[in-house]
C-alpha cells in the first residue's frame, strides 16, 4: 500500500510524511463524513498500509531492495488481499466508485506481474508500478466521501450497500449517480 522510497534520506522522508498525511486525511474523512463504504475503504486501507509495514520489517525486502525470487512475496500477498477486499466493497456497495478504487490498486498487482514476467526490470521500476497505486487510491476516497455528503445533503440520504432496501416510509431518489 505505502509507495517506495525514492531519492536520498531526505526525499525517502518527505515521501513518507506525505503519504502518511495523505492517509491520515483521506481515511480520517471517510471514518467522519462517509457512509458504509467509505469507511469499509478506509478501514481496509489502512490495514494494508500497517500488513505492508510488517512485512517490510519483518523481511526486510521491501526497504532494503532484498528480493526473493525477483519479487518481494510479502508485498505481493498484502497487495493481492488489498485487491480481493476491494473487489467485495465494490461488489456489494450501492456505489460506482468502489470499482475505480479496485482499478486503481488492481496496477500495482501489475507490477508483481512484470517483475516476475521480467526480472530484469530495475527495482526502482518495479517500486514505482508499485507505489503509483496508492496515491489516487486516496484521492478518490476524499472525492468519494465528498459525493456521499453532497448526497445527504442534497437528497437527503444515501443508501450505502445494494443489499441493503431503503425504509418503507422513505422513498429514494431513482436516479443514477456514478460516485
Amino acid at each position: 500500500m505505502t509507495g517506495p522510497p525514492t531519492g536520498g534520506p531526505v526525499g525517502v522522508m518527505a515521501h513518507v510524511l506525505f503519504f502518511y498525511a495523505l492517509l491520515l486525511l483521506a481515511t480520517g474523512t471517510a471514518f467522519r463524513f462517509g457512509g458504509g463504504p467509505e469507511r469499509a475503504v478506509a478501514t481496509i486501507l489502512l490495514a494494508a498500509t500497517a500488513a505492508t509495514w510488517a512485512v517490510a520489517i519483518a523481511g526486510r525486502g521491501y526497504y532494503d531492495r532484498q528480493f526473493h525470487g525477483g519479487l518481494e512475496l510479502g508485498i505481493l500477498a498484502v497487495d493481492a488481499a488489498l485487491v480481493v477486499a476491494l473487489t467485495g466493497v465494490a461488489l456489494l456497495a450501492d456505489r460506482f466508485w468502489p470499482l475505480w478504487m479496485t482499478a486503481i490498486h488492481a496496477f500495482g498487482l501489475i507490477g508483481h506481474v512484470a517483475k516476475a514476467l521480467a526480472p530484469d526490470i530495475l527495482p526502482n521500476v518495479y517500486q514505482a508500478a508499485h507505489g503509483f497505486s496508492a496515491y489516487p487510491g486516496l484521492i478518490l476516497l476524499i472525492v468519494a466521501t465528498h459525493w456521499h455528503r453532497r448526497r445527504m445533503r442534497e437528497e437527503g440520504g444515501d443508501r450505502s450497500w445494494s443489499i441493503s432496501w431503503p425504509s418503507p416510509t422513505r422513498r429514494w431518489p431513482a436516479n443514477a449517480r456514478i460516485g
